[in-house]
């Protein structure tokens, strides 16, 4: 399995810098910027002129040195973002491999404790998938459910009373006539 830790170390920084990506693309896209441009539009004032943060201004005293920033700064953001995305891919890559050759095998077939039908699949399955067929006994996000032993149970499990969610008694069997 895979490490959790990594996994966070690989998330949240991509998180990031697909907002830092993409949200200054969305302030330029409603001011007029074009995307398709080769320079980025820098060879048109009529866009490069748009003033995001006026001089003097808090933001523009923060980022710039107190000079204006236009739409055209906004790029150099996007660069910076698209660098902090990239390397926070490396966790994850190390993560994958690590965890092919070196990391824990994953506890039986299904290692998250999900309830829902898919994980009744044993981990190398069969023709169709199934050893045999799935019966659902309650709804795929039932979790502590009052009457039962575990927090987790899932839906193709009866409980430990055999009784299924929402009914009071087990099925009684019924005959079948042959006619």
């Amino acid at each position: 399995m895979m490490s959790n830790k990594l996994g966070h170390l690989h998330f949240w920084p991509s998180l990031i810098a697909m907002n830092g990506i993409f949200l200054p693309m969305f302030v330029q896209g409603m001011a007029g910027f074009h995307r398709r441009w080769y320079d980025g539009g820098a060879n048109y004032t009529e866009i490069t002129g748009r003033v995001l943060f006026q001089e003097g201004s808090m933001l523009s005293k923060i980022f710039n040195d107190g000079e204006t920033i236009t739409m055209l700064h906004l790029n150099g953001v996007m660069t910076f973002f698209v660098w902090v995305l990239a390397i926070a891919q490396l966790p994850f890559i190390f993560n994958f491999f690590w965890s092919i050759f070196k990391g824990r095998a994953a506890d039986g077939d299904n290692p998250w404790k999900a309830t829902s039908m898919e994980w009744l699949a044993p981990n190398c399955p069969p023709h169709g998938n199934f050893t045999e067929e799935p019966i659902a006994y309650r709804g795929p996000y039932e979790y502590s459910v009052s009457g039962h032993s575990t927090d987790f149970t899932p839906q193709f499990e009866r409980g430990d009373d055999g009784v299924i969610l929402g009914e009071e008694e087990p099925p009684a069997k019924t005959e079948q006539s042959g006619h």
